[in-house]
């Protein structure tokens, strides 16, 4: 068993301690489990990471825990039976403390507000999640969010304790856990938790308790949030956002959504004149190109190779070109890395198979693609313009020949 220097006391910074093993990590070769008599390193449990630090001046990038045991994954070995100086990674551990501090705050205060269970705690690299098991809405986000900022204005206290068996019937616990001498995490007022992570003292300390998101999850509800210098860094990322913007539009920041919307409208108004133009553009473009189109499997064989379309302008002109009698259509885009296209066939034209054409020239020529009879979509390696429409009117023979026999 390893004695745990943060189990009644988070703020432990720097201990001394003597290895009492040491072994390579069959699993990670060049990576060492370490034990130790004792540690402030708290390992990955409760939804909460583990703390990283040195030993001795060596790297600890994990920790975890095995039979009362705790493990620190070393990146080289330490000798056993000697002292060794341990310092944790305050910055990553205040964070840990912080925003577990905070979940139990949210927690407590939706409990007793709407009756709530926390069902799952998550801290992850973007964002740290509680998972309800009951719908909430946005107007009870906002409560609980300026509740849980309350809490952290009134500074009170956090404490941490083993009650014994008498003294925790008394205790109003969130959860009930069926485990023997529980350690329980109170937030004076707001919640009572059995907890094995760690905790600032006071709840001032969290500094401050922002909701970004909430979303529908399995039948409940999962919180996104975040808590002190995490919060901070993701209010200042997204004011220096909003003010870009608000320079871009010429506004002050509050003007923001509302140049959006009008960003929007305009730009509504426009795709709706050029697909106007388009139309009459496909119009003129299909009727030329129908003049001088070759003939194949019954009908006219359209292709067109051109730049200056967009993948969905060059959809849209397939399509289009495909609703009149005969007509089988393929459209390539040269794009960056490659050429894209889009391929359409009348419906009566019987004698070609779409599919099965655009999946020989996907196969000769390495693309991917897909689609139906009356539409395929792809992308194809660079290819030379004048090469594959020779390719594609072979292909496209070859299957009125079939069809014919």
């Amino acid at each position: 068993m390893t004695q745990k220097l943060f189990d009644l006391n988070s703020y432990v910074k720097e201990f001394s301690a003597v290895v009492t093993a040491c072994r390579e990590d069959e699993k990670k070769p060049g990576e060492y489990l370490v034990e130790l008599d004792k540690t402030a390193f708290f390992p990955e449990g409760g939804g909460q990471p583990a703390d990283t630090g040195t030993l001795g001046g060596v790297l600890v990038v994990y920790v975890s825990e095995k039979q009362g045991v705790i493990l620190h994954h070393c990146t080289a070995p330490l000798a056993v039976g000697e002292p060794v100086e341990g310092k944790i990674n305050w910055q990553r551990r205040f964070s840990h403390m912080q925003t577990h501090c905070g979940e139990h705050i949210l927690s407590g205060i939706i409990k007793k507000e709407f009756n709530l269970q926390n069902v799952g705690f998550h801290m992850g690299k973007e964002f740290t999640t509680i998972d309800l098991d009951g719908p909430m809405t946005e107007e009870m986000v906002e409560q609980v969010e300026e509740l849980a900022n309350q809490a952290i204005c009134e500074n009170v206290p956090v404490k941490v304790y083993y009650p014994t068996r008498e003294e925790l019937e008394q205790i109003p616990l969130r959860k009930k856990p069926e485990v023997e001498n529980l350690r329980v995490v109170e937030v004076t007022g707001y919640d009572w938790c059995g907890c094995c992570g760690t905790h600032v003292a006071l709840t001032g300390e969290v500094g401050l308790i922002k909701i970004v998101d909430f979303q529908r999850y399995k039948g409940g509800t999962r919180l996104f949030f975040h808590c002190g210098a995490r919060a901070l860094e993701d209010y200042r990322q997204k004011h220096k956002a909003i003010k870009r913007l608000a320079e871009g539009f010429s506004c002050k920041p509050e003007g923001v959504e509302e140049s959006v919307h009008k960003l929007e409208e305009e730009l509504s108004q426009t795709k709706g004149r050029i697909g106007e133009k388009n139309r009459l553009l496909f119009d003129l473009l299909g009727s030329q190109l129908k003049a001088h189109a070759p003939s194949v499997g019954g009908g006219k064989w359209l292709f067109l190779w051109d730049s200056g379309f967009t993948a969905e302008e060059a959809k849209a002109f397939a399509m289009a070109a495909a609703k009149g009698e005969g007509v089988l259509c393929t459209f390539f885009t040269p794009v960056a890395g490659g050429v894209r296209y889009a391929a359409a066939k009348s419906r009566d034209l019987s004698d070609i198979s779409l599919k099965a054409l655009c999946a020989a020239l996907n196969k000769a020529t390495g693309g991917k693609g897909g689609g139906s009879e009356e539409l395929f979509c792809g992308n194809i390696p660079q290819a030379v313009e004048e090469k594959l429409k020779t390719l594609l009117q072979g292909l496209a023979e070859s299957q009125n020949k079939n069809a014919a026999v």
